[in-house]
């Protein structure tokens, strides 16, 4: 598992609209059992976030988007399946939103 990878939301409650999640933990802490996740919302129907540095749109396949950084969880790594691709191109977007987060620079 790396940093970065997405994957497909385990949850059947909120998959609808937010069909990805994404690690944001480092590799560093990999021996834990779990995962520090956000999930990747649909902007549609939901349009793009106020807050986009706390947000940032991101682009899978030809869809819109966002990191709902807000909504940060810890998954368990026995409930990720494959890994569907790495949003490591974005990790200063990624990282911004982190920090805004719980540093608010």
């Amino acid at each position: 598992m790396a940093q970065f990878d997405y994957y497909p939301n385990p949850n059947p409650q909120t998959s609808a609209w937010a069909p990805y999640i994404v690690d944001l933990q480092h590799e560093m802490l990999s021996s834990l059992s779990t995962r520090v996740m956000a999930p990747l919302v649909v902007s549609e129907p939901f349009g793009e976030p106020t807050m986009q540095r706390l947000n940032p749109v991101l682009t899978i396949e030809g869809q819109e988007y966002f990191l709902s950084t807000a909504e940060m969880a810890s998954v368990p790594v026995k409930e990720l399946s494959s890994c569907c691709g790495n949003l490591s191109e974005h990790r200063g977007e990624l990282l911004a939103a982190v920090d805004l987060l719980f540093t608010a620079v």
